[in-house]
């Protein structure tokens, strides 16, 4: 056995006679370092073409799994980080079909995924997608269909996005070397007889690419009338399942010391931007393409801390999930990594901190400009269930053009895989309450976050004081009081503070439901909006001193009428 987990792989998706094609496939072949290069990944998905959302949840449930499940924390199980994983896809599909009138209208898709990790396979599996093995002569299919039949065809019992929980068949069993897998949709095997399957994979002197063709033209030959999907993964070596030595693997060594004219794997370092406890940071130039990057490496300080570098590697993993314009963008390296570290494109510019220490009483319109591409972001992690957890002026990049991005995925985290409520996430000034409670939190602890930042670009101040970060619990938060931004800046309009105090409550129930209500809001007067707790002179206090004003010379008035009558 080897240090990396060997396999062959093909697979193909068709169209079939219909207008769309429904069917989704991928596959992670081992390679790289840590997780990647010692496990194999593999999922089929079959979109209901009844569905409207049928393509899209299919598309989605591959892709987003093969993505999400690496970003797990490497001390989860297999069966711990699928299981999860698929429960947010669920919700996700789950919540995307809301609108439909019929349950089987929305985003509904079947689901089958391989696992190899060492040498155990995990298998997940929804619906009547399927996954076979060929070991030796013995063929078997190892899946069960959750569906029944009718005299409409076959009517799923379950599948992703049919309920807001799903119940997941979970196998687990030990893998040998020259064993073959295929996954297939039933545009295949509803129409192949088992007999022919076999014939078709024992088929050897064959590439897997050409016995993948084979099935198609065999099904073709049935009169297969739906999309047609396989994939062949064929064992070629295994990796010790041995939990030590996949430790070790896991990671790679973190570089040595680095200078401005230091290459590392092709990234020439040209200057130091950042130096601290947790990352180094560098402006680098691609030796071949000319282009600049920025490298961000762990700390040499971290060098025995596992739990440190697993998070700089899924800080790597999260970052790539998304290409935005508003979000800093990550790259894959072009060539096989000797050590640890991230790119990521290079932004001329500043941070908000930054910035503000330049323009203290920057117009309050500037600021609220701000919020817009912010939301943005944070709206496109919270779409994929992750939570940015580290939002606040340090991490919210104004570049040179005038363009703002969300930076710095060191704290984040895909929401529903969190597994750990005891630890409060970035800087304490900014996190919501959420964290010190250690209670569950989602895209409203964000949203909390980003209100203290503009609250802070607009005052200079918290909105609950120096001590907000030094409270532990519930009595602790019980005891703050929000002072109203307009204390601190004449120039805030009331109805932006009203917008701030709702997105800044202490309780998340009595937050913005969605962040796109919080930007509507602040951008204009909310008249459903109530500032009934807050004092008067705060609500309006043009008008309170007016009206006092005027009650002072009416009382004027009286006086000097009873003396002189």
């Amino acid at each position: 056995m080897t240090h990396t987990l060997k396999v062959n792989a093909a697979q193909i998706s068709h169209i079939g006679p219909k207008k769309t094609n429904d069917d989704a496939v991928g596959v992670h072949i081992p390679h790289g370092h840590g997780a990647s290069n010692y496990t194999l990944a593999a999922a089929i998905a079959d979109g209901l073409s009844s569905a409207e959302g049928g393509r899209i949840a299919a598309e989605t449930s591959v892709t987003n799994f093969l993505s999400d499940f690496f970003a797990t924390p490497a001390t989860w199980s297999v069966k711990t980080a699928g299981l999860k994983v698929i429960a947010a896809l669920n919700r996700w599909l789950h919540g995307q079909g809301q609108h439909y009138h019929h349950h089987n209208q929305g985003f509904l898709t079947t689901f089958t995924a391989l696992i190899i990790r060492g040498t155990t396979a995990h298998v997940f599996h929804v619906g009547d997608s399927r996954l076979w093995r060929l070991r030796h002569n013995e063929w078997e299919c190892i899946t069960k269909d959750h569906a029944i039949i009718t005299r409409n065809g076959n009517q799923l019992t379950r599948a992703l996005g049919m309920d807001w929980r799903v119940d997941v068949d979970y196998l687990e069993f030990e893998v040998e070397i020259g064993d073959i897998y295929l996954l297939s949709t039933d545009g295949i095997h509803a129409f192949i007889p088992e007999k022919e399957l076999k014939a078709i994979i024992a088929t050897r002197s064959e590439t897997l690419e050409a016995r993948c063709e084979e099935l198609l033209a065999c099904a073709e030959s049935h009169h297969s009338d739906d999309n047609r999907s396989c994939q062949l993964l064929e064992i070629v070596d295994l990796v010790a399942d041995n939990h030590q030595n996949l430790l070790a693997t896991q990671l790679a060594p973190l570089p040595p010391e680095l200078s401005i004219g230091d290459c590392i794997d092709d990234y020439v370092i040209e200057a130091e931007i950042q130096i601290n406890a947790r990352s180094h940071v560098y402006k680098v130039k691609h030796k071949h393409d000319k282009q600049i990057y920025l490298l961000k490496t762990p700390s040499p300080n971290l060098n025995d801390d596992i739990d440190a570098l697993q998070a700089f590697q899924r800080e790597e993993w999260i970052g790539q999930r998304f290409h935005h314009p508003d979000i800093v963008k990550t790259y894959t390296p072009p060539q096989t990594r000797r050590y640890l570290y991230l790119v990521q494109e290079y932004l001329e510019g500043q941070s908000l901190r930054t910035w503000r220490k330049q323009h203290p009483d920057a117009p309050v319109q500037t600021i609220i400009n701000f919020a817009k591409p912010a939301i943005r972001a944070l709206r496109a992690l919270h779409r994929r269930e992750t939570l940015h957890q580290d939002v606040k002026p340090d991490n919210l990049f104004l570049t040179t053009s005038g363009q703002l991005k969300l930076i710095d995925f060191g704290s984040a985290t895909i929401g529903s895989l969190s597994e750990s409520l005891s630890l409060r996430a970035g800087a304490a000034e900014y996190a919501a309450p959420e964290y010190a409670l250690g209670l569950a939190r989602d895209g409203r602890a964000d949203q909390f976050s980003l209100a203290v930042t503009l609250y802070e670009l607009l005052t200079g101040h918290y909105p609950y004081g120096a001590s907000y970060k030094d409270a532990k619990t519930p009595s602790d938060f019980r005891k703050l009081r929000y002072s109203s931004a307009c204390l601190y800046n004449p120039h805030i309009p009331l109805w932006v503070d009203a917008a701030l105090a709702q997105a800044l409550s202490l309780n998340p129930e009595h937050r913005y439901g969605d962040l796109s209500e919080f930007l509507t809001d602040l951008e204009r007067p909310n008249t459903h909006l109530t500032l009934k707790s807050k004092p008067w002179i705060e609500q309006n206090p043009v008008l309170f001193w007016q009206v006092l004003c005027a009650l002072l010379l009416l009382s004027h008035f009286v006086v000097w009428g009873l003396l002189f009558k």
